[in-house]
C-alpha cells in the first residue's frame, strides 16, 4: 500500500454487511475508488476495525480531510446510532462518517457512472453458489432533481454448476425480466462471475444483447466511497430511502419590514444527520412560528412554539438560540434557549423544548420548559 502524495479529501467506503469489513478508498488524485487491503483477523468489534481503517486512511492525508460511508445490513434506528457511537469511539469526528443500506450504496454506484449507463434500467447481478441476487435501479429523469429508485432484490435460483442446467435457468430468469423491456435495460453489472461462454453460453448472449455489461467487485463499498466524496450541493440526483429527511424546516421571520420564511434545515439528507441552529431576535409576543414543507409537495405543516415565562423586554432585545434536529424521520425536535441581550438584559437561563410529529399533514406536539 503506497502513500499518495498531495492534499485534499480522502474518501472511503466501508462495506460492513458481513463480519469483516471490505474497504475502498479514493484520493483526489485517483479517478476511481480502489480496494484498501487490510487484515482484520486480530480486530474484534466494529470500533477496533473502524480504528484500523481510520489509521490506514491517515497515511494519505490529514485526518480532518477524511470522509467515509458505512454500508450496514440493518438500518434500524438502534443500529445506526450504535454504529455512529462506535465510529466516534474509533476516532472519527462528527460529520466525517455516514451510514447507509445496501440498496442506497448500489444506487450511488450506478448514479456516479456516465449518463449513458443509467439512461434506462440498470440491473446488478450478484452471483452466489446456487442463486443470483438481482437488483434493478432506475432514474426518473423527468423530476428535478432526478429521483433514483431501487427495487427490492430478487433471488433467482439457478442451481450450482455441478447440477447442470444453470445456464438454462439463468436464461429463463433474464428473459422474464429483460425480454419484454430489452430496449429499456441500458446496462448490467455482474459480480461473482466472469460469465464465461463455457458455463453461460445462452444466458451470456441474452444479457449482452443490445446493452452494456460490466464485470465488477466491491460495488457496495465503491458506491459508499463515491457518496462520501460527493458534495451534496452539487449532486444532481436524489435517492429516497427510509432515512431520507423529507421536510424543509423553516422559521417565520422579518427582514426590511417584510415577512419571509427562513430555512433552518433542508430536506434531502439523512434524518439523523440533520442538526442546525440559528440565533433570532424576538420582535413580538413570545411565540415562534415554524413551517414544515415536504419536498414531495403538498401544503406545508405550520405550528407555533410558545415560550412561557420569558421575561418582558423591549422589542428586539430577546436574543434566542434555536436548535433543530430530528429524532426519527418524521419527528422534529426544536430547542430554544434564552440568551438575553448583553449586559442590559441578562439571560434568564430558560430553555424550551418541543417535539413535532410530521405525518400525513397532521401536527402533534409536546412541549416543556425548564431551567438550565
Amino acid at each position: 500500500m503506497e502513500k499518495t502524495s498531495g492534499s485534499g479529501r480522502i474518501c472511503a467506503g466501508i462495506d460492513y454487511r458481513e463480519g469483516r469489513p471490505r474497504v475502498c478508498y479514493q484520493t483526489e488524485q485517483m479517478k476511481e475508488p480502489q480496494e484498501l487491503p487490510l487484515n482484520f483477523e486480530k480486530q474484534t468489534g466494529h470500533a477496533a476495525c473502524l480504528r484500523k481503517i481510520l489509521s490506514a486512511l491517515k497515511r494519505y492525508g490529514k485526518k480532518e480531510d477524511i470522509r467515509a460511508a458505512v454500508v450496514l445490513p440493518d438500518m434500524s434506528e438502534e443500529s445506526i446510532r450504535q454504529t455512529l457511537k462506535e465510529a466516534y469511539e474509533a476516532g472519527f469526528q462528527e460529520g466525517q462518517l455516514q451510514v447507509m443500506g445496501e440498496l442506497e450504496s448500489l444506487v450511488h454506484f450506478v448514479m456516479h457512472q456516465t449518463n449513458d449507463i443509467w439512461q434506462q434500467q440498470v440491473w446488478i447481478l450478484e452471483f452466489g453458489t446456487d442463486e443470483v441476487k438481482a437488483t434493478g435501479i432506475q432514474a426518473n429523469k423527468r423530476s428535478i432533481p432526478i429521483v433514483a429508485e431501487a427495487r427490492e432484490p430478487e433471488y433467482w435460483y439457478v442451481g450450482n454448476l455441478l447440477e447442470g442446467n444453470r445456464d438454462e435457468r439463468l436464461l429463463q430468469q433474464v428473459r422474464e425480466r429483460f425480454g419484454k423491456n430489452s430496449n429499456r435495460v441500458s446496462a448490467v453489472f455482474l459480480t461473482g462471475t466472469d460469465l464465461n461462454t463455457r458455463d453461460y453460453k445462452k444466458s451470456r448472449e441474452e444479457i449482452c444483447s443490445r446493452r452494456r455489461v460490466f464485470l465488477g467487485d466491491l460495488l457496495h463499498a465503491r458506491g459508499a466511497c463515491m457518496l462520501a466524496g460527493d458534495r451534496t450541493e452539487h449532486r444532481q440526483y436524489l435517492y429516497l430511502s427510509e432515512q431520507t429527511l423529507l421536510y424543509n424546516v423553516q422559521i417565520r421571520s422579518s427582514r426590511d419590514g417584510k415577512e419571509e420564511l427562513c430555512t433552518i434545515v433542508r430536506a434531502g439528507l439523512n434524518w439523523y444527520e440533520a442538526r442546525e441552529s440559528c440565533e433570532v431576535l424576538l420582535c413580538s409576543e413570545p411565540l415562534l412560528e415554524f413551517s414544515f414543507q415536504s419536498m414531495l409537495g403538498g401544503e406545508p405543516i405550520r405550528a407555533g412554539m410558545h415560550l412561557p415565562d420569558l421575561p418582558e423586554r423591549p422589542r428586539g432585545t430577546s436574543r434566542l438560540l434555536v436548535e433543530v434536529y430530528f429524532s426519527a424521520p418524521a419527528q422534529c425536535e426544536i430547542e430554544v434557549a434564552d440568551l438575553g441581550f448583553g449586559e442590559l438584559y441578562p439571560s434568564s437561563d430558560l430553555c424550551w423544548k418541543e417535539t413535532f410529529i410530521l405525518e400525513e399533514q397532521e401536527e402533534v406536539s409536546h412541549g416543556t420548559g425548564y431551567g438550565l
